[in-house]
């Protein structure tokens, strides 16, 4: 079972969060969308209100894959789908390997590391040393400890303490997540396979965001030439954040 929130009538728009993040994190999208759309914004497996403690096996990107197909298949397919960071990394891979339940994808800065230069040994030890690092803090400090260790040796010293209070709060409700994100290899998109999805695409970048999001992007561009491509001005990864624009660019692909 998934947990979800609708809003709206019409034809089906359905939305996919990021890591850390749940069926709540689009609602200001959702919101406008809703306007003329029937909106449906899901929350993944092991994600809010799933009270998860990290344990077991199926937070995967394949599973969350198998799990939005299946649940798409409940909403009188084809619909349009929109994935921000984790979120589009499982809705490009719900459109390519079902096309026939996606009529247009948006993906949001997804999250497709596979695009990138493979990692060296260094680098994925060195994952697997953070995430097994992020577990042992969330178990012995708690879920504000755990968190402020994991967002700080991310960001910098002192960025979970400025975090705004409704981020923090999406935050703790999804906290194991960012353990298992970082674990998880499941999901090997390489150039060839992105660039065989089908469905028209929109892809969206914000201005300031990091290295490694505008390299991702650059290259699902390259590897989907046919994709339209979209810059938010003023915002980094959390590109909703420029509401209007943001806006105008779904609405505008997705009509």
């Amino acid at each position: 079972p998934m947990a979800y929130k609708e809003a709206g009538k019409g034809s089906t728009v359905v939305l996919v969060h990021g890591a850390m993040c749940d069926y709540r994190c689009l609602g200001e999208a959702q919101a406008t969308l809703a306007r003329d759309y029937r909106t449906v914004s899901v929350s993944l497996r092991h994600f809010y209100p799933e009270n998860w403690d990290g344990s077991g096996n199926t937070f995967t990107a394949e599973q969350h894959v198998r799990d939005l197909a299946g649940f798409i298949e409940k909403m009188k397919p084809p619909v349009r789908l929109v994935g921000h960071s984790y979120g589009g990394l499982v809705a490009s891979e719900v459109a390519r390997t079902r096309p026939e339940l996606v009529s247009k994808l948006v993906l949001a800065e997804g999250a497709t590391d596979g695009l990138l230069p493979a990692p060296s040994a260094d680098v994925l030890a060195a994952r697997q040393r953070f995430a097994d690092a992020v577990a042992k803090a969330l178990r012995e400090r708690g879920v504000d400890g755990g968190l402020e260790f994991a967002v700080d040796t991310l960001n910098g010293a002192g960025t979970w303490a400025r975090y705004p209070a409704a981020v923090k709060s999406f935050h703790r409700d999804n906290a194991w997540s960012i353990v298992a994100t970082a674990r998880d290899t499941s999901a090997k998109v390489d150039c060839a396979s992105f660039g065989a999805i089908k469905v028209p695409t929109l892809l969206v970048t914000g201005q300031n965001t990091s290295p490694r999001y505008r390299q991702i992007v650059a290259e699902q561009a390259r590897c989907l030439p046919a994709a339209r491509l979209v810059t938010i001005p003023g915002v980094g990864h959390a590109m909703m954040s420029n509401r209007s624009a943001f806006d105008q660019a779904l609405g505008d692909f997705l009509k």
